[in-house]
């Protein structure tokens, strides 16, 4: 990531902090995060971030429920950073600049991806487990 791309990131992942502590606005990222993932679905290049952003959004409403308690916090606010960066329209590289708009995204959701990986894995075997 850019230094551009991190400095907005991690503004974001400071205003996660205060968004993982209200139930309202942490479901508010999550179904906005699953509205603007279901835009780039099928979309060249997009498929892991679409899975990426899906998995987030599960998570994260796992956690506001209660139900999902094997994840640091920290962990959660990386995720919500994450997520808050995907759906502001604004961040480093505006969405609306056709071609190269939601590069930044791809790359703020992957980077986030691959530093939670095990969390993630842990995450989706969990959930494979309540679920059956």
């Amino acid at each position: 990531m850019n230094r551009m791309v991190r400095s907005v990131f991690k503004k974001m992942t400071q205003k996660a902090v205060s968004v993982v502590k209200d139930k309202d606005q942490l479901k508010e990222v999550s179904l906005e995060s699953l509205k603007k993932g279901a835009l780039y679905k099928g979309k060249k290049g997009m498929n892991d971030m679409v899975v990426d952003v899906k998995t987030f959004s599960r998570l994260v409403q796992e956690v506001r429920k209660g139900e999902y308690k094997d994840i640091s916090r920290k962990a959660v606010i990386m995720i919500v950073g994450g997520l808050l960066y995907f759906i502001s329209p604004l961040d480093a590289v505006p969405d609306f600049l056709a071609g190269v708009g939601l590069l930044d995204d791809v790359a703020v959701i992957g980077f986030v991806a691959g530093q939670l990986k095990q969390e993630l894995e842990k995450f989706r075997e969990w959930e494979t487990g309540v679920k059956v």
